[in-house]
């Protein structure tokens, strides 16, 4: 059984995607039909359409979806140690903290920050 405060805490990351969604929404129709996707420092060399926008929101919920799957199934998780009979509860909690951390550290990047520059003008 998953804890309620990982529960509480997972739903974090769809939060942002939530917020991110809606402002992007708001800003869609002012959005060029052509949108600057590779490039660095000022210097693009590839072109796509805006809903290129909606790409690291899909992979972002595939990746959330995964990183769910291996929160609520603790004892399927492969350790590299042995972890003593009375730990598994604290050590799987512990790991199921991580993978809340890295799913809200994936949110931020791949979320609000993959085309900020189109899409906060």
């Amino acid at each position: 059984m998953i804890p309620k405060h990982i529960k509480l805490l997972f739903c974090i990351p769809f939060a942002i995607i939530f917020c991110y969604t809606a402002y992007l929404m708001t800003r869609y129709s002012s959005i060029p039909d052509i949108i600057p996707i590779h490039g660095y420092g000022g210097k693009n060399d590839g072109f796509g359409s805006k809903l290129f926008l909606f790409a690291p929101i899909a992979l972002n919920l595939i990746l959330l979806g995964f990183i769910w799957r291996i929160i609520k199934k603790p004892d399927a998780i492969k350790f590299t140690f042995e972890a003593k009979e009375e730990d598994q509860a604290k050590t799987h909690s512990q790991y199921q903290m991580v993978l809340i951390i890295l799913a809200i550290f994936v949110t931020l990047i791949m979320s609000p920050l993959s085309f900020s520059d189109v899409v906060f003008k």
